[in-house]
C-alpha cells in the first residue's frame, strides 16, 4: 500500500494540505460588467533547463569537493587499477543515468554505425521510470517494492543529501577563513565568517524553486573545477618525481594494483561518481527529456568527469606518490614560491565551488521532505514546483535545511567517521544495489521467461507464483506439455550442471526479486488505473512497434475499468461522462494536445521518439551486476573507514 502522510507527523496543518496557486484575473459578464474569478496561476509550471544547463547541474552533483580525494584512491589502488576503476564507475555510472546501452560508445560513432545494439535501452532507473510511467526514483521504489521500498529510497536520499550538505559548510568553515588571513584556531572568527557567508550566498540561492534555476551557478562551478584541476596538472613535480623514482615505466611496473589496500581506494572511487539521489530531479528538469536528450546529457556529463578526475588523480599520484594525502592540494604546501600560491588560488576555488554545490543538495533534501511530510497526489509523486510554488513554503523549508546543517558545522569540527559510514551505505544503496534490484523487479516475468528457457527443464523457476484461475491453469499445463515435446530430454549431465550453475549463479535469489516484483507492479498498476491520468514530468514511452503503451495512469488504461457506455455518449477530448476518472483524461487529454501542437515542429526537427525496446540478457546481466558491484562497494567503504 502507499505511504499515508497523514499519518507523519504534523500533517494536519494545513501548511502540508494540498493547495494549487491561483491568481486574481478579471473578466467581463455577458452583461458588460467585470468581476474578479481566481485562475490557476501560470507561475506554477516548472521552469525547464537546456542540455547545457541539465549537464552543468549534472557535473555539479557528480564531482562536489571529492575530486581532490581520487589522487589518494589512486594511490590506494595502484595507478593501473585506479585508471580502470575510475573508467569503469564512470561507465557504470553512464549506464544507470542513460537510456542507451554504454553511450560512451558512442564517440566511436565515425567509425561504426550505430546500430540497434547501442540503441538498446537498459532503463536502469530513468529508463525503468518510464516504463512504468512514474516520475521519481522513490515511486518506482515503490511501484515494486511497496511502502517499504518508498522510504527506504526516501530515507537514503536524505541522509545522502544532508550529508553532503553538512560536508560543504564544513569545508567552507576550514578553507575561506585561512584564505581571509584569520588565524588557525580563531573558533569566534571561523563561525562568523561560516554564518555570514552562507547566509548571503548559499541561502538566497537555495530559495530558488526549480532545479533549472541552478543552471547558471552551475556553469560557474563546473569552470572553476575545471580551473582547479588545471593547477593540479600545471604545478606538479611530476617531472622531478619520475627522476627520482626512475621514470613512468618503473613506476607503472610497481603500481599496477595494490591487493593490501585496493578496497580503500575502491570504497572512494565507487562513490566518485555517485550522483543518483539528484538524478531524477535534473532529468525532470530537462526540457523534453527524451532518451536522446537524456543521454547527451549524461554522456557530456560523466566525459568530463572522467577527464576532470582521471587528469587530477594521475597527475596527483604521479607528483608525490605514496606521499599523496587524502586532500592532493595540501601536498602543495610544503612546496614554495609560485607553486605554493597557486594551489591556494586553487584552495580558493575550491572554496568557491563548494557555495555553488550546496544548493544542488539542498534541493535534494527538499524534494525528500516534500515527498515525506506533504499531502496529496502531487507531493507523493515529487512534483516540487506545484508544492513550493507557495512562498511560505519553499522559505520555511529551505530555513529549516541550512539551519540543520549549519548548525553541526558551526558547533563540531569533525564529523567525517559519521557521514563516511552513512554516505557509504547510502550511496551504495541509491547508486548500484538500488538501480539492479529494480530493474530485476520491473522486468520480472521477462526475466523469468527467459530463466525458464534455460533451466525450466531443470529446476522450477517460479515456484508457486501461478495463476490460480482454472482458464490459465489449463493454457499454462497446455503450454509445458507443448514446450516438453518440441524439447529434447536433457542428459543427466546437463541436468547436473544447470542446477550446480542455478544456485552457483544464485539464480534463486533473483528469481525471488522477479516474483516478488512482477507480482507488486501488478497490484500497484492496477491502484494507479484507479486514479485520474497526468502527464508524466519524465516524458511517455512508446513500445517497439510504435502503438501506445497501456500505462498505469494512461486514459487508455482507466477506459478499460470504467463501465460501457452508449454511443453518443463521449465527451471532447475523448473523454466519458463517468466522474473524476473521465474529469481528469480529458484534461489530461486537452493539455497532450497543446503541448503537441506548441512542440510538434522541435520534435519533427530533432526525431526524439522514446521506445519501449524488450529487456535481453545482457541487460539483466548488467542490473545482477550492479547488485553484486554494489554489495562489494559498500564492504569496501566500511573497510575503508573503520579499518
Amino acid at each position: 500500500m502507499a505511504p499515508n502522510p497523514k499519518k507523519l507527523a504534523h500533517t494536519t496543518s494545513p501548511f502540508f494540505a494540498p493547495s494549487t496557486p491561483r491568481k486574481l484575473i478579471q473578466i467581463s459578464t455577458p452583461g458588460g460588467s467585470a468581476k474578479l474569478i481566481k485562475k490557476e496561476s501560470t507561475d506554477a509550471k516548472e521552469h525547464k533547463s537546456t542540455v547545457a544547463g541539465a549537464t552543468s547541474n549534472l557535473i555539479n552533483a557528480v564531482i562536489g569537493a571529492g575530486i581532490v580525494g581520487i589522487p589518494f584512491a589512486v594511490r590506494e589502488t595502484g595507478l593501473v587499477a585506479g585508471i580502470v576503476l575510475v573508467v569503469l564507475c564512470a561507465l557504470l555510472t553512464e549506464i544507470r543515468h542513460t537510456n542507451l546501452k554504454i553511450d560512451c560508445l558512442l564517440s566511436l560513432s565515425s567509425v561504426l554505425k550505430r546500430n540497434s545494439i547501442t540503441e538498446k535501452s537498459l532503463r536502469l532507473l530513468v529508463g525503468t521510470a518510464k516504463h512504468v510511467d512514474v516520475p521519481s526514483y522513490e515511486t518506482l521504489f515503490e511501484s515494486t517494492y511497496g511502502t517499504f521500498g518508498f522510504y527506504f529510497i526516501s530515507v537514503n536520499m536524505l541522509i545522502m543529501a544532508y550529508g553532503g550538505c553538512l560536508s560543504y559548510l564544513t569545508i567552507i568553515k576550514d578553507t575561506l577563513p585561512v584564505l581571509l588571513g584569520i588565524e588557525k584556531g580563531d573558533v569566534g572568527m571561523e563561525r562568523s565568517i561560516l554564518t555570514l557567508s552562507t547566509l548571503c550566498i548559499i541561502l538566497p540561492i537555495s530559495m530558488q524553486r526549480d532545479v533549472a534555476d541552478l543552471a547558471k551557478t552551475s556553469q560557474v562551478s563546473v569552470l572553476f573545477q575545471c580551473l582547479t584541476v588545471l593547477v593540479v596538472v600545471i604545478f606538479s613535480p611530476i617531472s622531478s618525481s619520475l627522476e627520482e623514482h626512475g621514470g613512468i615505466q618503473q613506476i607503472v611496473s610497481q603500481s599496477v594494483i595494490k591487493t593490501n589496500s585496493i578496497f580503500i581506494g575502491l570504497g572512494v572511487l565507487s562513490f566518485a561518481f555517485v550522483c543518483q539521489h539528484s538524478a531524477f530531479i535534473v532529468a525532470g528538469s530537462l526540457e523534453r527529456p527524451t532518451k536522446k536528450r537524456w543521454s547527451q546529457v549524461t554522456t557530456f556529463a560523466l566525459s568530463l568527469c572522467v577527464i576532470l578526475e582521471g587528469a587530477c588523480g594521475i597527475s596527483g599520484y604521479l607528483a608525490f606518490l605514496e606521499d599523496t594525502e587524502g586532500n592532493i592540494l595540501n601536498n602543495f604546501l610544503s612546496l614554495g614560491g609560485v607553486t605554493r600560491n597557486a594551489a591556494n588560488a586553487a584552495r580558493g576555488l575550491l572554496c568557491t565551488t563548494m557555495f555553488f554545490v550546496y544548493p544542488m543538495d539542498s534541493f535534494v533534501c527538499r524534494h525528500v521532505l516534500v515527498v515525506l511530510f506533504f499531502r496529496g497526489r502531487r507531493a507523493h509523486e515529487g512534483d516540487d514546483a506545484a508544492v513550493l510554488s507557495r512562498r511560505d513554503r519553499r522559505v520555511a523549508m529551505t530555513l529549516v535545511i541550512y539551519l540543520s546543517s549549519l548548525i553541526p558545522a558551526l558547533m563540531v569540527d569533525n564529523v567525517g567517521s559519521v557521514l563516511s559510514i552513512t554516505g557509504t551505505i547510502a550511496g551504495s544503496s541509491l547508486s548500484y544495489i538500488g538501480p539492479g534490484l529494480v530493474y530485476l523487479a520491473v522486468y520480472g516475468e521477462e526475466f523469468l521467461q527467459k530463466v525458464d528457457e534455460v533451466w525450466g527443464d531443470s529446476v522450477d523457476v517460479q515456484g508457486d507464483e501461478q495463476e490460480t484461475d482454472t482458464e490459465t491453469a489449463h493454457l499454462i499445463a497446455n503450454h509445458q506439455e507443448a514446450k516438453s515435446e518440441t524439447r529434447e530430454p536433457p542428459s543427466s549431465m546437463q541436468m547436473l550442471l544447470k542446477q550446480i550453475t542455478w544456485y552457483l549463479l544464485l539464480m534463486p535469489v533473483w528469481c525471488t526479486i522477479a516474483v516478488l516484483g512482477k507480482r507488486k507492479l501488478k497490484l500497484f498498476r492496477e491502484r494507479e488505473a484507479l486514479k485520474s491520468p497526468h502527464i508524466n514530468r519524465l516524458g511517455k514511452i512508446k513500445p517497439l512497434n510504435g502503438s501506445s503503451i497501456p500505462r498505469a495512469s494512461s486514459y487508455t488504461k482507466v477506459q478499460t475499468l470504467l463501465p460501457t457506455i452508449q454511443q453518443g455518449q463521449q465527451l471532447s477530448y475523448g473523454a466519458v461522462p463517468l466522474g473524476n476518472q473521465a474529469i481528469g483524461a480529458a484534461i489530461l487529454a486537452k493539455k497532450q494536445s497543446d503541448s503537441l501542437r506548441s512542440s510538434s515542429n522541435s520534435l519533427e526537427n530533432d526525431g526524439e521518439v522514446d521506445v519501449d525496446i524488450p529487456p535481453t540478457w545482457s541487460d539483466f546481466c548488467i542490473a545482477i551486476f550492479f547488485v553484486v558491484f554494489g554489495v562489494v562497494a559498500l564492504f569496501a567503504g566500511l573497510v575503508s573507514i573503520l579499518v
